[in-house]
């Protein structure tokens, strides 16, 4: 309700939905959380940082003014020139999770505490938006008035034309900072290095050895869902797919498998539907705009799949099942050969 009146479109808040759903969210909470995942996608903060902060952030019982918040700190932080992996930890140990209902000053000390907030520099000026407009949210959050609040949240578009400009920033692994030469928190997830096309070494990972693939396979079997988990306590479709082909027994370099299924339906080469064999990637669209990839599975033979079901874990389905046939999208080869 509050997510249409909002003026958001359903594909705004469809990445979240596999996670949402399992959460007990007030409409309001949902409109926010669902704000913030168009915004940091829109801002262009990493798939896979934004999906473990989410997680996580709701894991700790923040409520949907929190996650906000923490959005925008990760795109002002972004701004700023501080790599959003250790950002996203800082901003988690700092912001309040119920800052809905707590007094505004404390996530507005908090979110200017996570960014090394300095008034005087520039690069500062989107928080200082950021941090009026979450002053309004936040006093639209207290209201009983459906109007009231549908107004605040309408409201809360106006800074896209930032987005983009934040979408556009490219910042390193490790750059350096006039006013803060290292970050001291952890990394929310283990640091990798850029995402590189998917191109053949010389090391022979490019024979899959289907045995081993099947053996790796069976041993996820089971697993929950987790929306952007990657080890066997949790693990998302994406997660899943790359897990598996960078185990050691497989044999992709982590360097060259992107780890978003967006990323990954860029790699290797194009293989028709009818062609598909073990260690092939398969792509389908649950999104009214079906070309976005909303779902990615690792093929184990001519005739089935292995994937993270968002309700059932990690599962073999069969690829003529008309399910995955009407929301099929398209498949990649990353081997060049396969064998027993």
């Amino acid at each position: 309700y509050y997510v249409s009146l909002s003026g958001m479109r359903f594909t705004d808040a469809e990445d979240a939905i596999p996670l949402l759903t399992k959460q007990k969210l007030s409409e309001k909470d949902f409109a926010l959380v669902s704000l913030f995942v168009k915004e940091t996608g829109k801002a262009g903060i990493r798939e896979e940082i934004r999906n473990v902060f989410l997680s996580t952030a709701l894991k700790s019982k923040w409520d949907g003014f929190s996650i906000l918040a923490g959005g925008r700190a990760l795109i002002a932080g972004k701004y700023a020139g501080i790599p959003e992996n250790r950002l996203a930890s800082r901003i988690l140990s700092l912001l309040p999770n119920k800052g809905g209902t707590s007094p505004f000053e404390k996530t507005d000390s908090a979110f200017r505490q996570a960014i090394y907030f300095n008034p005087s520099n520039d690069r500062y000026t989107i928080a200082s938006e950021f941090l009026a407009q979450l002053k309004s949210i936040h006093s639209g959050t207290k209201s009983r008035s459906s109007e009231t609040w549908t107004g605040v949240l309408s409201s809360a578009k106006v800074l896209d034309g930032s987005l983009d400009s934040a979408g556009e920033i490219i910042i390193g692994d490790r750059p350096k900072f006039g006013f803060q030469e290292n970050i001291p928190d952890p990394p929310l997830i283990p640091e990798v290095e850029p995402d590189a096309p998917m191109i053949p070494d010389k090391n022979g990972w490019e024979i899959l050895n289907s045995s081993n693939l099947m053996k790796v396979v069976k041993e996820w079997l089971g697993t929950p869902y987790y929306w952007g988990g990657t080890s066997k306590k949790g693990v998302d479709c994406s997660g899943f797919t790359f897990s598996s082909l960078t185990d050691l027994r497989v044999g992709v370099p982590s360097k060259i498998l992107p780890r978003v299924g967006r990323d990954q339906a860029k790699s290797g080469s194009s293989v028709a539907h009818g062609q598909l064999r073990a260690g092939d990637l398969i792509f389908f669209s649950a999104s009214p705009n079906q070309s976005k990839i909303t779902h990615v599975g690792l093929v184990i033979s001519d005739k089935e799949f292995a994937h993270a079901s968002s309700t059932r874990g990690v599962v073999i389905d069969k690829i003529s099942m008309k399910w995955w046939v009407d929301r099929y999208v398209t498949s990649r080869r990353v081997f060049q050969k396969v064998v027993p």
